[in-house]
């Protein structure tokens, strides 16, 4: 050391320091300052700080706590080992952790100098005047300053290797890549210089759960033997080599909150990631890096398409169990052999519902609602949402207790989301008694409701009667305006739930997979969200396969295979409407648990249609009657019939009677090139 070196005594050692990560890296820093306060002017230590004025506070702080015998890079080694041992006991060191990883101390020291401007500033001049005015290390002072002594190529050819694996574990990114290698400006990445300081990384596309933070294990809400397989989970996660959980079942299901509460089980904060990371390498080597540094479980949420398979890399330096939250299509593999674990999340059973009703709203809100609430096939995550929202409409009513209306009005929220841009809510209100349908039909529509009511008790109690599932699948067949829509939409209001029409022009799509893509997304939406799902013209996307005679016969082939697959694991309640059920593959009614039929209304029908859309006294029965049996038309045309009429009513200013009835009559013939077969009405006597 240069005799101008002021003379010290050992002070009191680092332990009586604060043991944290900032701490950690402030005296991990010391040492790689020291190496630069000796190296900046060629060992002459009075120069530096003559040079640069603010070694002195570092100088003063190095050597309060150092023998002077020593190198200043020295000093300190002993007594920040001591500290780690002791700091070790009582919280986490992210830079202890990345030496466990396997970052040799050389490696580290470089991490520390790429960054020290970003500590403190002022060390830019310092590099600035020893480089051409870079202000960051470059790559030929790093060498130059590490090197132990000028003749060892060892050294250099080490400094050269640590830096590339630092960029290679994402720890430093480089500034200048396309630079000659000498001129390689290695800089921190801010995240992990959050890490090194103990600080959450602000990134968007990730966040950081410290583990006091995260939901505990036996908070979770779910059935029996999954209770089971998770309490057994924290030990097999803990194994080594760590094995890949995969979490799948439907969106906003508890499944985030099932990993976080297995990581802090584990004694680990989570690192949750919302994106297809894992494709992009820069960001996946960040997240092993950030994993590490933080002792987190890295949980990435990812959705894969039906037939989809994705790789999983090794993820660099973090030994953590890698969890992936995903839906319950797509395969996953793991590229270094890891064991896979996977662990199935289903909707929650009807007695879980209600314990997220009950964990949601106070009981005076919960004393009308068991029936109703319970009924509602949601996910738990949608339960706590629409339970929410629910007592803020009770609220705006005046009201303490939740409503059924309050329930549906929440749900919609939900559902506009989800389904909107690919089907359109229909209105749902009125009962079957407001539909003139043949006995048969109204008693194969009244199945219909009592088998979506009971559908979860008939899969549990007779799973081989239910298929194994929940789901309703219903064909609604007849001509066109028999009726089929407006059953579709009495059904759902009968069953206090909303029905959703499938947009085919947004469905259908010309490239090879999109269309199965957004049926499997508005197939999915309806299970998680507990609407009632129309399809309507249904013979346009189920018809009978074809012999394959060109790509386009493939690919039509291929469409229709899907949905049939997709069609048998559904588990909501769809139904299916069709003018031409011989055109339907055979395959999709073998699938369908009911079948409706609905036959153009008789005479007597057409008469009750009529009535239902009159008032009682508007218009002469006789002439009803006569009306029902001549003219042979649809429940939809006999709609457009008495609509049509209505307006020529209100634009004569009269009261809507035969003579508005019989021009409309005519003119919905007319719209099919027929002549109405009521004979022309006689004038009405003038009463003197």
């Amino acid at each position: 050391m240069n005799s101008a070196q002021p003379q010290h005594q050992l002070a009191a050692p680092f332990v009586e320091m604060p043991f944290t990560p900032a701490q950690h890296l402030r005296l991990s820093l010391f040492g790689v300052i020291a190496r630069v306060i000796e190296s900046c002017t060629d060992g002459d230590i009075a120069a530096a700080v003559q040079t640069h004025p603010f070694l002195a506070e570092y100088l003063e702080q190095i050597l309060e706590r150092t023998h002077d015998d020593e190198s200043l890079a020295a000093h300190r080694r002993q007594a920040v080992g001591n500290w780690e041992r002791e700091a070790g006991r009582q919280t986490f060191l992210p830079l202890v952790a990345l030496r466990s990883a396997g970052l040799t101390p050389l490696e580290i020291e470089l991490l520390l100098a790429a960054g020290l401007v970003e500590e403190d500033p002022r060390f830019a001049d310092v590099f600035a005047r020893a480089q051409r005015d870079e202000r960051r290390p470059t790559l030929a002072l790093l060498m130059s300053w590490w090197r132990d002594d000028g003749t060892d190529d060892d050294r250099v050819d080490e400094i050269r290797c640590g830096l590339q694996r630092l960029a290679d574990y994402g720890l430093l990114q480089l500034r200048n890549p396309d630079a000659p290698r000498a001129d390689w400006v290695p800089a921190p990445v801010l995240a992990v210089w959050d890490a090194l300081r103990g600080e959450a990384p602000a990134l968007r596309w990730l966040r950081h759960l410290p583990v006091e933070t995260l939901p505990r294990l036996d908070e979770h809400v779910m059935s029996g033997s999954l209770r089971i397989a998770s309490y057994a989970l924290p030990d097999l996660l803990a194994r080594r080599p760590p094995p890949l959980l995969l979490l799948r079942g439907p969106v906003h299901n508890g499944r985030k909150t099932l990993a976080s509460a297995l990581a802090r089980a584990m004694g680990k904060s989570a690192l949750v990631v919302r994106e297809a990371v894992f494709e992009d390498e820069p960001r996946w080597r960040l997240l092993g890096a950030l994993a590490a540094m933080t002792g987190a479980v890295p949980i990435v949420e990812w959705e894969l398409p039906l037939g989809e398979t994705r790789g999983l890399p090794a993820l660099p330096l973090s030994d953590a169990p890698l969890v992936i939250v995903t839906g319950r299509h797509g395969a996953w593999a793991s590229h270094d052999a890891r064991p896979v674990l996977s662990i199935d999340l289903p909707l929650p059973a009807r007695t879980e519902r209600l314990q997220h009703w009950n964990a949601c709203l106070p009981p005076p809100a919960m004393a009308s609602l068991p029936e109703s609430a319970g009924a509602m096939r949601l996910s738990s995550g949608h339960i706590r949402s629409v339970a929410r929202d629910a007592a803020s409409f009770a609220k705006l009513a005046g009201r303490d207790a939740v409503e059924p209306d309050d329930l549906r009005r929440a749900c919609r929220s939900l559902q506009s989301a989800r389904l909107e841009t690919i089907a359109t809510r229909l209105e749902v209100r009125g009962a079957l008694n407001d539909l003139a349908v043949d006995d048969n039909t109204r008693e194969d529509l009244a199945a219909l409701i009592m088998r979506c009511r009971w559908r979860e008790q008939l899969a549990t109690e007779s799973a081989e009667v239910a298929g194994g599932g929940v789901g309703v699948r219903a064909l609604f067949g007849g001509p066109s305006g028999s009726g089929k829509t407006l059953a579709a939409r009495l059904v759902a209001a009968d069953l206090g739930k909303d029905v959703y029409r499938v947009d085919l022009a947004a469905t259908v799509n010309k490239y090879l997979g999109e269309t199965e893509k957004n049926l499997n997304r508005a197939l999915a939406a309806a299970e998680e969200l507990d609407v009632v799902l129309l399809i309507d013209e249904g013979d346009s996307l189920m018809a009978s396969r074809t012999d394959v005679g060109s790509s386009n016969d493939r690919y039509a082939n291929l469409e229709t295979n899907f949905l049939l697959q997709r069609i048998e694991s559904f588990e909501g309640i769809l139904i299916v409407t069709t003018n031409a059920a011989d055109r339907i593959d055979r395959a999709f009614a073998r699938r369908m648990d009911v079948v409706v039929n609905f036959r153009s209304p008789d005479a007597w029908r057409r008469f009750e249609i009529l009535k239902l859309h009159l008032a009682t006294d508007e218009v002469d029965e006789a002439w009803l009657e006569e009306a029902a049996s001549r003219c042979a038309l649809s429940g939809g045309q006999l709609r457009n019939v008495v609509s049509h009429a209505r307006l020529l009513s209100l634009e004569a200013g009269q009261r809507l009677d035969e003579t508005h009835l019989q021009a409309a009559l005519a003119r919905e013939y007319r719209k099919s090139g027929a002549a109405c077969p009521l004979r022309p009405l006689q004038p009405k006597p003038c009463l003197r």
